[in-house]
């Protein structure tokens, strides 16, 4: 029998590549059973919304998703208005949830996907109030704008805020059906709190209901109406010094509307403070929350307005 000789200098090339296909292919197995043992990552769910109020109720709502407000850096974001890029990034959210009531200016410029926009105040037509101020004033960068049309800031009568909650708790769920059960706990939840703030500013205010106030902006319409307020509104901003027109309006309101206190949206000048002082004026903070706090979140924020209002009605 003839012997078979091996070269081995041509041998151990010959293994090694070998050796090097059965791991490849061992490992190219491997991979293969692992795509098809473990699931594929899910995609991050992406909710963009118009103001923060929204913002909180939908973090609450699904804090599983990457919930992001393009206006947070907007001095008022009711008057944003997107650029190109800001455009594009709403065009590839999962879902757009809408304040509504003529909130969002910006949207009859912008092309959106309906069956991505949520508008959380579908179904409250009959409750909304009519602004009808129609003087022109500017907040920082928006420049000027008026407010006309619908008052919009309904998140500040809780119940109206549950509403809003409960429009987009269902449209959630909706979209999401797998996550209902979990998504209608967390608006039980967040109802829960809001219906407590709600039930504190209205044992506050009961204290002493006919008090006269003034507004530094007109944006209290939906407080006013949900816990008797007895206010008028001025359109005064916390840093800008009243012109001498707009002290004497002042003068002539309070001579008919004799209010010693004004409900600011932000904290006023030290001179604006003391002026009215010299009047019989006193001020407090009532914050709208429309953009996010520098600290805390929307609920301890309303909480804090709560305790300002003590001091106006003085309430337990």
């Amino acid at each position: 029998m003839k012997r078979v000789e091996i070269n081995h200098r041509h041998a151990l090339p010959l293994v090694a590549t070998v050796c090097a296909l059965l791991v490849i292919g061992g490992c190219s197995d491997q991979e293969e059973r692992s795509s098809q043992g473990t699931p594929a990552k899910e995609t991050p769910v992406v909710i963009a919304v118009s103001n923060y109020p929204l913002q909180y109720f939908v973090e609450r709502l699904a804090p599983w998703a990457n919930v992001f407000c393009p206006a947070e850096d907007a001095s008022d974001p009711a008057y944003w208005k997107p650029t190109v890029s800001e455009v594009t990034r709403l065009q590839q959210t999962d879902l757009i949830v809408l304040n509504g009531a003529s909130y969002e200016t910006w949207l009859g410029n912008v092309s959106l996907s309906p069956s991505k926009v949520i508008d959380s105040a579908a179904g409250l037509s009959d409750r909304l109030i009519p602004a009808n101020e129609g003087i022109s004033h500017s907040h920082g960068d928006e420049g000027e704008h008026e407010h006309a049309g619908t008052a919009f800031t309904l998140w500040l009568d809780m119940s109206l805020a549950v509403e809003q909650t409960r429009v987009v708790a269902a449209a959630l769920s909706a979209r999401w059906p797998s996550r209902a059960a979990e998504i209608e706990q967390a608006y039980a939840s967040l109802k829960r709190d809001l219906l407590a703030i709600d039930e504190e500013i209205k044992s506050v205010v009961q204290a002493a209901p006919d008090r006269p106030v003034l507004f530094s902006h007109p944006v209290y319409q939906y407080l006013e109406r949900a816990y008797g307020l007895n206010g008028k509104s001025l359109h005064w901003e916390p840093h800008e010094m009243p012109s001498a027109e707009q002290w004497a309006e002042a003068e002539t309101l309070v001579s008919d509307h004799p209010a010693p206190w004004m409900i600011w949206e932000a904290e006023p000048s030290a001179e604006i403070v003391a002026r009215l002082e010299t009047r019989g004026i006193r001020s407090i903070v009532f914050d709208p929350c429309a953009g996010p706090p520098s600290e805390g979140d929307f609920l301890t924020v309303m909480k804090k307005n709560v305790v300002a209002l003590r001091r106006v009605y003085g309430g337990r």
